[in-house]
């Protein structure tokens, strides 16, 4: 009998032990109203009236370059009605999570438009995504390129604003059916559609075990997302069905701001 082969997406899996998520009937109704959190239930203190600007910096890949800025507010002016979150989008389209660190110390330049460094701008907390999306390829030393970024990123953050809050979040999971359909002058065969898919997975949950093993803040919209071993297609654009929907918009930005309350970023 020949020997068997476990195909490397599933000795990856087994090697970084994913959360385990069990799929129920998805209920999408993601915008709701919420009340006020009364310390006494949360543990916290509630909102300092005082403090009410906080500068919010979203790191990402075009999965934060094409958020809506105003589908974002909704979620953040339901969980502190008191701060005013200021939103500075830094997703580059087409980039992998080395590129971010220039974004970091250096003005940069996208869509023609001027930006200062990150760091220039002394931001109360940065957000960084995964940059899933653009990965490094189905392999160890992919994973482990995207493991060392992290480490470079946050490092950076700690060293030169040691003030600043650093949250880490997996934004919404792709679906290996659909996946780039409508991406003008792209196409992807069945199967390369689910190695695609199953390696952006690979790297969503990588950045999920890198804030777990060094106690960062995180926003996992990516199993919420998820309906068996894909992304719910209602989370996804219809037109190139690769980026967040106006509902995965949504839930990628409540989930955000409830992980910034829960972990208290905002005092």
């Amino acid at each position: 009998m020949p020997p068997v082969f476990f195909p490397l997406y599933y000795q990856l899996l087994e090697t970084y032990h994913p959360i385990s998520f069990t799929p129920t009937t998805p209920n999408i109704s993601i915008v709701k109203t919420i009340s006020t959190p009364s310390p006494k239930v949360l543990g916290v203190q509630s909102v300092n009236p005082l403090y009410d600007s906080v500068n919010l910096v979203l790191l990402g890949d075009s999965m934060i370059d094409t958020l809506s800025t105003d589908t974002c507010q909704l979620s953040f002016k339901q969980y502190f009605p008191k701060t005013k979150v200021n939103l500075l989008k830094y997703g580059y389209g087409s980039t992998n999570i080395e590129s971010a660190k220039k974004r970091l110390t250096e003005s940069t330049t996208y869509k023609n438009v001027s930006n200062p460094s990150i760091i220039s701008q002394n931001p109360d907390i940065i957000l960084i995504e995964s940059f899933a999306y653009n990965n490094f390829g189905n392999s160890q030393s992919g994973i482990d390129r995207h493991t060392q970024a992290l480490k470079e990123l946050t490092s950076t953050i700690k060293e030169q604003l040691p003030n600043t809050k650093i949250i880490l979040a997996a934004t919404i999971a792709p679906d290996s059916i659909s996946f780039g359909n409508g991406i003008k002058n792209m196409y992807f065969s069945a199967l390369e559609k689910v190695e695609k898919t199953n390696t952006i997975k690979l790297y969503l949950q990588n950045i999920i075990n890198f804030a777990s093993k060094n106690n960062f803040a995180l926003a996992d919209a990516f199993h919420p997302s998820l309906f068996g071993q894909n992304g719910l297609p209602q989370l996804i654009s219809s037109s190139d069905h690769l980026h967040p929907s106006t509902l995965g918009t949504e839930l990628f930005c409540d989930t955000v701001a409830k992980s910034i309350l829960t972990n208290r970023l905002i005092n």
